[in-house]
């Protein structure tokens, strides 16, 4: 499993990298979480049980999102494409770090938040020529960064017992990765030679979406979240899209506790010459629990 693992880390550190819309400078790639952070949302404010204010006062909100993704697609190196289909289980295991959280303000009809998830992986592999005297030694590591800025408007809110809210929201939506491989080829006597690379990708997109939530009672209510973006702005394929559906149940008026399930999808692409194409196209999916405390 951790040969299979590497191989796919490996092509995907060289895959995203000619992918940047700035190529930066090359750079030398806390305790590991048994779960990811996911793009943190939390629901419109409703009537329920949140604190009462009018129209005029601002509300806030932060949001701690724990999210267990596995991740789904294709890379595609110099023309060459490879599936992905790593479990989170897997997953897991070579998760170094994780952090995310969101906040957010809502006055009136309109709203503002932004979120922010950074992820760090690492695999190696060791290998022993058949003669027993040559030894290869890899490793490859992935620090991935994905934030959103967004507003938005409140274009329904049923007058009801049981309210249904929707609003549209537009914003931007920033990744960045650190892409680092090395490899070592050494004999017994400790002779050899090391080899690494390292590249930046940043990226921005901007992004079109709605989100909302239908009330159930005062307390329990289904929260839902979508957008897409890209356009084919940055490169011959530049698309991004998430959707977030959870069932969330305001404890007090300052504590609601959501459950659901998460997906955020990347597909970059980029031509190269003589037909080697570069690019990624994943999805991250899986379930999430979300804490979200207002005021």
């Amino acid at each position: 499993m951790k040969r299979t693992i590497f191989l796919t880390i490996a092509p995907l550190m060289l895959a995203t990298a000619p992918l940047a819309v700035h190529a930066a400078d090359a750079t030398t790639a806390p305790a590991a979480a048994s779960t990811m952070s996911a793009p943190a949302t939390s629901a419109p404010a409703a009537d329920s049980l949140k604190p009462a204010m009018s129209d005029d006062e601002w509300q806030f909100g932060l949001t701690v999102p724990l999210w267990a993704p596995q991740v789904d697609g294709n890379v595609t190196v110099a023309g060459r494409r490879q599936n992905v289909n790593i479990n989170f289980n897997s997953l897991r295991q070579h998760l170094d770090a994780v952090f995310s959280t969101a906040v957010e303000a809502h006055n009136g009809k309109y709203s503002f938040y932004g979120d922010v998830g950074y992820m760090k992986f690492s695999v190696s592999q060791s290998a022993v020529g058949p003669d027993g005297h040559v030894h290869v030694d890899a490793w490859a590591g992935l620090k991935f960064l994905y934030s959103d800025a967004a507003m938005g408007y409140q274009l329904i809110k049923t007058e009801s017992d049981h309210p249904f809210i929707l609003e549209g929201t537009a914003g931007v939506r920033y990744w960045y990765a650190s892409l680092p491989v090395t490899a070592s080829v050494y004999d017994t006597h400790g002779n050899g030679v090391s080899t690494g690379a390292s590249k930046t990708w940043n990226l921005v997109d901007p992004v079109l979406g709605f989100r909302g939530s239908q009330y159930f009672t005062r307390q329990l209510h289904f929260d839902f979240k979508g957008d897409g973006g890209g356009f084919d702005l940055s490169h011959s394929t530049d698309w991004t899209w998430s959707a977030m559906g959870a069932l969330s149940y305001d404890f007090c008026k300052y504590l609601t506790v959501s459950a659901g399930y998460q997906a955020l999808a990347l597909d970059e692409s980029e031509n190269g010459n003589r037909g080697n194409s570069n690019g990624v196209n994943l999805i991250f999916n899986g379930a999430l629990v979300m804490l979200n405390v207002h005021w």
